[in-house]
């Protein structure tokens, strides 16, 4: 029932931060727990909200991610990194207590009532352990920060004194980091005897298992609904990585990432997606593609980034062309994917426009003119999608020539991003009327 996915997550969230960066991604951690709460949460209304709020936690992990990902092109001063850290923490926290605690609870009570077995006094310790962990494990990554204020405005121009706050940021980083792995361990320690003694409770696993079974995967319009809410959210998403921002000569959004979401948005409503094997090797290609063209570009762009005129400077031709040869190959293959992605939406249109079935003719019409005008929809997004890979392979290929490239890319990529937005909400609003 998903709980050996909620174990490996947890243990992605015991170790410390360093500033702002994570050794165990968070964002993975959470990714895990959220859908090993899936099955539960669908039965039990306080293990949603977890869920919910666990979601909201991962986008803060997402943004933690980014942000180290952007340290290692972009030089942070220690001012900046001290605004990250504090925002990342706060907002973990925000959503994080709350989760942790409606998942003890949830879980308690349908324990208590559905099962013989109920929690022990070490899941009550966990619950007073928990936040006690949270609290720790952000403030100690925030508190070393804080010396960036005293390099700025305490010892300016006084040699002695800066060197001083850089031995007390390592001191604190130190003690920080020690601290926090000390309270992850005892943390750690409890909470997957917790899970595991929950993973043994084969009772209330199986009366969750029966509901599961019996009130949701039965409800055909339960899970359509989620198929074309799950694509629309992933398809949606995808969108903001084909924008092109550059920055010092480097190209900072990662396109394979929109190829990631495309694999999940397939995954997600497989049930609409026709030749589903063929459609994920192909998403498997073109990731791998769009990958090797990054790595390309940004070898492109360390050694030749910063010239004026790269073009004309020696060894051009063997950083460039291997870049432009595979972003055309990727952004071809990512036109197939678009391809896909339009006759899965068809597929859904034709399923969540009038699911329910009348026998009024006239509601019959209605219906047939609602699925055509989406299809016209579906099928403008993706000449729209057309023009922005087709348009991208272009600009890119003469970005040496064309300064402004990547400001005509992000154009193309900003009216995809509101004509899909329009799109799925109106597939979205089609699919809660089954509901």
């Amino acid at each position: 029932m998903g709980i050996g996915c909620i174990i490996a997550g947890v243990i992605f969230l015991f170790n410390p931060f360093i500033s702002i960066y994570d050794i165990l991604p968070d964002v993975i951690g959470y990714g895990l727990i959220i859908y090993g709460l899936s099955k539960i949460a669908d039965v039990e209304l306080k293990v949603m909200e977890a869920k919910r709020r666990m979601t909201h936690a991962l986008y803060v992990a997402a943004g933690r991610f980014a942000v180290t990902a952007l340290s290692f092109t972009m030089e942070f001063d220690a001012t900046l990194t001290l605004v990250f850290s504090f925002a990342l923490a706060t907002l973990e926290i925000f959503f994080l207590l709350p989760a942790f605690n409606m998942f003890f609870e949830g879980i308690e009570y349908s324990s208590m009532r559905f099962s013989s077995k109920s929690i022990n006094k070490k899941a009550e310790d966990l619950t007073i352990m928990t936040p006690i962990f949270l609290v720790v494990r952000s403030v100690a990554a925030v508190i070393p920060e804080l010396t960036s204020l005293t390099n700025e405005y305490g010892y300016v121009g006084d040699e002695t004194g800066l060197e001083n706050s850089r031995v007390l940021y390592i001191l604190l980083l130190v003690m920080g980091i020690v601290v926090s792995l000390i309270f992850g361990l005892v943390w750690l320690s409890m909470i997957l005897p917790y899970l595991k003694s929950l993973k043994k409770n084969k009772e209330y696993l199986a009366y969750i298992k029966e509901r599961y079974e019996t009130e949701v995967l039965t409800d055909g319009a339960l899970q359509m609904r989620r198929s074309v809410k799950r694509f629309g959210s992933f398809w949606f998403a995808s969108c903001f990585f084909i924008t092109c921002i550059s920055i010092d000569g480097y190209y900072l959004i990662p396109e394979f990432v929109c190829v990631l979401l495309m694999f999940f948005a397939f995954y997600f409503s497989k049930r609409y997606v026709a030749e589903y094997k063929n459609t994920i090797i192909l998403c498997m290609l073109t990731g791998g593609v769009m990958l090797a063209a990054y790595a390309l570009l940004y070898r492109f762009s360390s050694n030749m980034g910063y010239m004026i005129y790269p073009y004309q400077a020696e060894g051009f031709d063997g950083y460039f062309f291997p870049y432009s040869v595979v972003a055309v190959a990727g952004y071809v293959l990512c036109i197939l994917l678009c391809k896909k992605g339009r006759d899965t939406m068809k597929a859904m249109i034709d399923d969540c426009v009038g699911v329910r079935g009348t026998g009024d003719i006239r509601r019959k019409e209605i219906d047939e003119y609602r699925k055509a005008e989406l299809c016209k929809y579906a099928d403008r997004l993706f000449v729209l999608q057309c023009v922005a890979y087709g348009g991208s392979a272009v600009l890119m290929a003469a970005m040496p020539w064309f300064d402004l490239a990547w400001t005509a890319r992000s154009i193309l990529a900003i009216v995809v991003i509101i004509y899909d937005y329009n799109v799925m909400s109106d597939m979205n609003e089609e699919a809660e009327k089954a509901l």
